[in-house]
């Protein structure tokens, strides 16, 4: 997991190389006034999705992804993200057609995520997202899934 601020995002394109596209779709895409959807980059590995929803405090389960990565990024508001155990994933259900896992667990760390952060989930690791820091409020966001198969 990597967890940053948009000015360093280049930064890690040694750890995932598609970061170098998404650095250049949120340079010229204007995605914060991009409605919500579904996404398509000129990588078909590449896809993003838009959202705007109010943040949960209600308790969910985490979830993991075996076969993607997942950047997030926050483009208005501000929410918690959370992470476990990786070794979680045994314990959970999986669906392989949507490549999510769900599974119960500790909470093991908790970001901070507002305007201009952003954060990496590599394959495997288990996190949550949209958690309200005391009560909901509204959050635009992007999350970028890549394939890595």
């Amino acid at each position: 997991m990597v967890f940053d601020t948009l000015s360093n995002l280049e930064m890690y394109i040694p750890v995932l190389p598609e970061l170098r596209l998404i650095a250049d779709v949120m340079d010229h895409d204007d995605l914060y006034d991009k409605a919500p959807g579904v996404y398509k980059t000129k990588n078909p590995n590449v896809t993003y999705t838009i959202s705007e929803y109010m943040t949960n405090t209600s308790d969910r389960p985490f979830e993991y992804h075996k076969h993607h990565s997942t950047v997030m990024i926050v483009l208005s508001g501000n929410e918690l993200f959370s992470t476990s155990w990786r070794e979680l994933q045994k314990d959970g259900s999986y669906d392989q057609k949507s490549d999510t896992g769900l599974v119960q667990g500790e909470v093991l760390s908790v970001l901070q995520a507002a305007q201009g952060r952003f954060a990496i989930f590599l394959p495997g690791e288990v996190f949550k997202s949209s958690i309200a820091n005391v009560t909901s409020t509204p959050v635009k966001k992007v999350v970028f899934k890549v394939n890595e198969e």
